[in-house]
């Protein structure tokens, strides 16, 4: 995350400067972001709009990948098509480094067909927020609302780390795709990306989405970008200037809207911090989601909910508890009869602050262990699960190194990379991880796989993970007369 804040203020500092790429930079651009070929996908006849399109391509092993194509030409912005797809490839080299979060979307290039540019990015099958919570609203309970409301948080939150900044941040610019998992989109480094993403007109729109002090600012600045600025923007601005907030409709939890006025408080400095936000949030998910109504029950959520005010021992008879702590979500998971479906929802609930909670959504990725992962393809499943081995083994958990460092001495879901491998196993290794001790042992004893043989170091992690009662090693060290 370090290094792609670090990246993302040099482009800026280049833009800013209107730096004109030399042969170097150029030579290192088509070295790290090559263009891809846009006739290798197929088109669908998928398109939401004149310029996006849903386009497919097939690997080695018959697996369907889906990509969203979005097309910028000489029209989109005022810049040669040239120039617009050079910086923009610049930017999506960055910004395809944004995969360490599930909450932002997945970008994979710039490709050219003929005299077109596109950017791709992965699908998203159920379109935007808007339109997924337009077609589902009355199926929507407040866990799952809370859940979206965080997981957006949370996607925020990682770009502020990495220092991008959003400033559109409304429905129509978060995706849903086919497992309902949302992700931000319609974001860039520069003018020409963000012209390029956003899917709205600059003015009504996305006014309403404005914060106060962006708002009073808005003449400045629309003589600067020239934006459109009309009589429904001054009326905006006006009931800002009156401190005007939009009323709550029945039913609001007051959590929930005690959380909303503070996060729109007329003075920034007295606004909660997104962190900060995002822990809020977290606190009434878990509220929440230790509760869920009956299939056989037929009045809504939130009339059960109120009803614990009036009657705390009709409890029982409306909700049933759903979410296990971390530790008893891993006894289930280890329990031969125990409740999977359970630990894997516990998991996944607590994986937003616990590091070995995200591991398990990990482990349970790789392993397809319940049936709502067992309709995500292999690869896409092991890809996943590789993304989150190395986020948490960079976290420090010593399960996660000993499982990244295998993928990577295996190549599965990543590129094979013995001496990478290597790295994360003795990371593991020094943490007291006896499988980690017996595989890097295993791999010094008998060389290859670009691993020099060293029979005394092997040897010597055989041991150890011997004396800590690991069954292969012991067979191991037996086999070949190591004392332990």
């Amino acid at each position: 995350m370090d290094s792609l804040a670090e990246r993302n203020k040099e482009f800026q500092k280049q833009s800013k400067q209107n730096k004109v790429l030399d042969s170097s930079d150029f030579k290192l651009l088509e070295a790290n972001e090559p263009l891809l070929d846009g006739n290798d996908y197929q088109r669908t006849k998928i398109c939401p709009s004149k310029r996006i399109e849903k386009r497919t391509l097939s690997s080695d092993d018959n697996i369907i990948q889906e990509f969203c194509f979005k097309e910028f030409s000489n029209n989109t912005t005022n810049s040669p098509s040239d120039e617009s797809q050079i910086e923009i490839r610049r930017q999506v080299n960055i910004l395809k480094e944004l995969k360490n979060t599930n909450n932002i979307i997945r970008f994979f290039g710039v490709a050219q067909e003929n005299s077109k540019f596109y950017l791709v990015t992965e699908w998203m099958e159920l379109g935007n927020l808007h339109e997924y919570y337009t077609t589902n609203k009355d199926k929507m309970n407040w866990e799952t609302k809370i859940r979206l409301a965080l997981d957006i948080c949370c996607g925020i939150s990682y770009l502020n780390d990495c220092q991008i900044l959003h400033h559109d941040i409304q429905s129509a610019n978060i995706l849903v795709d086919k497992n309902e998992k949302i992700k931000i989109t319609n974001f860039g480094l520069s003018k020409k990306f963000h012209d390029l993403t956003r899917n709205i007109s600059p003015n009504i729109e996305n006014v309403r989405y404005m914060a106060p002090e962006k708002l009073l600012s808005v003449d400045n600045d629309t003589k600067k970008e020239k934006v459109p600025y009309d009589s429904k923007c001054e009326t905006y601005r006006n009931r800002v200037n009156e401190r005007y907030n939009l009323p709550f409709s029945d039913g609001i939890p007051d959590d929930w809207k005690n959380l909303v006025i503070t996060a729109m408080l007329h003075e920034p400095a007295c606004r909660p911090k997104i962190s900060k936000i995002c822990h809020k949030l977290h606190k009434l998910s878990k509220n929440y989601s230790k509760f869920s109504t009956l299939d056989d029950c037929t009045e809504d959520y939130d009339e059960n909910l109120s009803s614990i005010d009036d009657n705390q021992s009709t409890m029982t008879s409306f909700f049933t508890i759903t979410i296990l702590t971390v530790e008893d979500a891993v006894r289930a998971h280890k329990s031969k009869n125990g409740n999977k479906q359970l630990a894997w929802q516990s998991f996944k609930y607590h994986s937003v602050i616990d590091i070995y909670a995200k591991y398990m959504v990990g482990y349970y990725y790789y392993h397809e262990e319940v049936p709502e992962l067992q309709k995500i393809s292999k690869d896409e499943r092991v890809r996943i699960a590789v993304e989150i081995f190395k986020e948490t083994a960079d976290k420090g958990n010593p399960s996660a190194q000993l499982r990244y460092g295998i993928c990577l001495w295996q190549g599965e879901g990543i590129s094979a990379n013995s001496f990478e491998a290597l790295k994360y196993l003795k990371l593991s290794a020094n943490q007291g991880n006896s499988a980690a001790m017996y595989v890097i042992g295993k791999a010094y004893l008998n060389g290859g796989n670009g691993i020099e043989q060293d029979r005394e170091r092997g040897a010597k992690y055989l041991k150890e993970a011997a004396l800590k009662n690991h069954l292969k090693a012991k067979e191991m060290c037996t086999k070949n007369n190591i004392v332990f």
